[in-house]
């Protein structure tokens, strides 16, 4: 039997030039799903990064944290 992720994303990416991406952290694999989070920016790095800053910032679990940082890297290429 697979495993349920215990975390995932949810985007809202605009289509209107200037607006900002808006990335929230969902934990649990059934509906309803609770939001951890939220984070936006100018790009999808940017709302990462936005993300792991409030994920810190309220004390969130390593768990979290660490989820997020590992989808940064792929995303960016870079450890936050």
């Amino acid at each position: 039997m697979a495993q349920q992720q215990r975390f995932t994303l949810q985007w809202d990416r605009p289509f209107m030039p200037g607006a900002a991406t808006h990335v929230s952290l969902f934990e649990g694999g059934t509906d309803p799903m609770n939001i951890v989070a939220s984070g936006h920016g100018a790009d999808e790095a940017g709302a990462l990064r936005d993300l792991l800053a409030a994920l810190k910032e309220r004390h969130e679990s390593p768990e979290a944290i660490a989820f997020v940082s590992d989808e940064y890297a792929v995303l960016s290429g870079r450890r936050a």
